[in-house]
């Protein structure tokens, strides 16, 4: 017997592991699942919030950086206008105060001294353009208390 022997089972799956094409298509399957990990852990690490004094004494170093700001808004600034236009209100942490500017869908329970949650983008200049609008459920609800009449 001259003839060339077959290769054995083990040879044949591995030449087929070492296929140019399984390993650029297993590179790219890995390359996707790595950058929706790292999506993952970039949403999940802006879950935190700075408070808006946190916010102004960084604010050279946050300036066109996203960022969730959280506090209250404070009573008589909220500014609506037209349908479509931009939401104006200032929110406060009871020492320091900034100007926001929302474009958006406002929640149901937005409204003076209601907790708030911005995300957005800070500028130096003093002002916070929000994309997001997150307002705090109060935690307990108390009954009106009835005034004789």
């Amino acid at each position: 017997m001259t003839g060339a022997t077959a290769p054995t089972p083990a040879v044949a799956s591995r030449a087929r592991l070492l296929n140019p094409k399984l390993i650029a298509v297993a590179a790219v399957i890995l390359a996707v699942i790595g950058f929706l990990i790292y999506n993952a852990f970039q949403s999940s690490a802006a879950s935190y919030f700075v408070t808006v004094s946190e916010l102004q004494a960084q604010s050279a170093a946050m300036d066109g950086q996203r960022v969730q700001v959280g506090g209250n808004v404070q009573p008589g600034t909220i500014q609506k206008g037209l349908p479509g236009d931009p939401i104006n209100f200032v929110v406060t942490d009871g020492t320091h105060s900034i100007p926001v500017v929302y474009s958006g869908v406002l929640p149901d329970i937005f409204a003076d001294n209601a907790q708030v949650v911005v995300e957005g983008t800070y500028h130096a200049n003093g002002t916070f353009q929000a994309d997001s609008l997150l307002t705090k459920c109060p935690s307990r609800f108390t009954a009106a208390t009835k005034t004789s009449g």
